[in-house]
């Protein structure tokens, strides 16, 4: 009997490491705290065959012949299912079920990769008011590898998926409201409503006008003083003419 049992062991440890080693990218995703059913189902599973399931090499459940040698009876359904209970950061990894006939030979196997998360926590949304416009920061620790998106007046604003977002004031409404929202693959959490209480500053013209405007006064005064200069050399040398005449005369 230990050399049929050390034999099954053997040949499911290859299938095991077969399997294993061709599955790295994550196939589930749980948070912490989570229950996680990993899906094996195998119509027909009966007491007779040995059912054995592995976490990263490791043995977590065994059993053969209706005897459980590894592991809790009720972590294992019908069908050769697994139940992972509160799982924690250190349940990732993969995860490989084997299955064996009465006659130690394969039936079949299953493996995936669990990757298990921290829940994300509730963001706080701040802002700042610049020139013609409001800046918005999504705060939230440990921001790398979320997805950020904004929300302006019930409208989700597609292009704007940045921690930080700047929106022109002429775009804003009075009593406009903003919130922002983080998220990962297991969690979604949203601010509270922000209203930015900015003001535009008190021109009655765009600033591109009063900027043209400025240009072309600054034009009109340049063609002002070349039309001055003009003048007054013209002036002066008339009046240059005028005495050379009146000395010609007198002699």
């Amino acid at each position: 009997k230990n050399n049929k049992a050390f034999g099954s062991d053997f040949v499911l440890g290859f299938v095991g490491f077969t399997a294993a080693s061709t599955n790295k990218a994550c196939d589930i995703y749980a948070a912490v705290g989570e229950n996680v059913p990993l899906p094996f189902n195998y119509e027909g599973l009966t007491k007779s065959y040995t059912l054995r399931w592995t976490h990263n090499s490791t043995i977590i459940f065994a059993r053969a012949q209706n005897r459980v040698r590894h592991g809790k009876p009720e972590d294992i359904n019908a069908t050769g299912s697994l139940l992972l209970k509160s799982v924690n950061l250190q349940s990732s990894g993969t995860y490989l079920a084997s299955l064996m006939h009465a006659n130690n030979t394969p039936a079949t196997n299953w493996t995936g990769q669990l990757c298990v998360m921290e829940k994300v926590p509730k963001p706080r949304l701040s802002y700042s008011c610049g020139t013609n416009v409001v800046k918005l920061n999504c705060e939230v620790s440990k921001p790398e590898g979320l997805v950020f998106s904004w929300t302006h007046d019930k409208k989700i604003l597609p292009s704007e998926t940045r921690q930080t977002v700047s929106i022109s004031l002429s775009n804003i409404k009075e009593g406009s409201n903003f919130f922002c929202s983080v998220e990962n693959k297991v969690s979604k959490e949203s601010s509270e409503t922000v209203r930015p209480t900015c003001t535009a500053p008190m021109l009655c013209f765009k600033s591109k006008t009063v900027l043209g405007v400025l240009a072309g006064g600054a034009g009109l005064i340049l063609i002002l003083l070349v039309v001055i200069i003009v003048l007054c050399l013209l002036y002066r040398r008339a009046k240059t003419s005028m005495r050379l005449s009146d000395r010609v005369e007198f002699k």
